[in-house]
């Protein structure tokens, strides 16, 4: 194995316990994880829109980061805040 392969084995596998403790804290708090990309150092754990996520964006945790306005589903934005040195997002529709 080739260092470069070690080295990029080794973010990988950082990245993964990264993200397994997040959801971890994620759980604590009621909020649910669907999905996670890996790449890079920074994880990205994609969670399930929730009333926690409006309080957490009220109390100054989360931001919102993008806004837009689809034809299909209308109006939309997205949210996000860092846990555990990963990203946390969501979306929510119709505001």
């Amino acid at each position: 194995m080739t260092n470069n392969a070690q080295i990029s084995n080794a973010v990988l596998l950082a990245s993964t316990l990264k993200v397994a403790d997040a959801i971890r804290e994620l759980g604590k708090m009621g909020l649910v994880a669907c999905a996670a990309r890996l790449e890079g150092k920074r994880p990205t754990i994609e969670i399930q829109t929730s009333s926690k996520c409006s309080r957490l964006v009220a109390s100054g945790d989360a931001a919102y980061y993008s806004f837009g306005r689809s034809d299909h589903i209308g109006p939309y934005r997205q949210g996000q805040f860092c846990i555990g040195g990963c990203r946390v997002v969501w979306t929510e529709f119709g505001h």
